[in-house]
């Protein structure tokens, strides 16, 4: 089932999409916390792993949510 994911912070686009949509769709916070990465070790050899994050989409940077296609768990 889709899902409305929000963006944190967006209280009043939640309010609305909520209201429109909650009742046909779940409608949730995003939950992902700040990307972050452990301190450099000196003697890592492990190479960095590759980025994996793709560019985001339009309706997540110009309207603060996005339409996901699978549900929440």
């Amino acid at each position: 089932m889709p899902c409305i994911v929000v963006k944190r912070g967006e209280t009043l686009q939640y309010d609305k999409l909520y209201r429109a949509f909650g009742d046909r769709m779940p409608v949730v916070w995003d939950r992902r916390r700040k990307p972050g990465r452990p301190p450099e070790r000196p003697d890592q050899t492990e190479p960095e792993p590759q980025e994996r994050r793709v560019v985001s989409p339009t309706s997540w940077v110009a309207l603060g949510f996005v339409v996901a296609a699978g549900g929440t768990k």
